[in-house]
């Protein structure tokens, strides 16, 4: 896989605040509806969230920072 252990950490170390399984999931269903096509890459799939997150929650909103802290973990900036 890419050349890394399987066991490998896909994070930065940094830690994440959840937000809960409902509100997660009305991003990620806002998301795959209205933003992503079955080419979407994983660059692609963050703006999606986030645009998702910003029409549900709002631009400043708890949500919308743990969705891009959420990518961030995982190095997709």
């Amino acid at each position: 896989m890419g050349g890394l252990p399987h066991n490998s950490p896909t994070c930065n170390g940094s830690t994440v605040t959840g937000i809960g399984h409902d509100k997660l999931g009305k991003i990620w269903y806002r998301a795959l509806t209205t933003y992503m096509t079955s080419g979407t890459t994983y660059a692609q799939a963050r703006t999606a969230t986030l645009n998702a997150a910003t029409d549900l929650y709002g631009a400043n909103s708890t949500e919308r920072a743990a969705v891009a802290a959420t990518w961030s973990a995982v190095s997709v900036n």
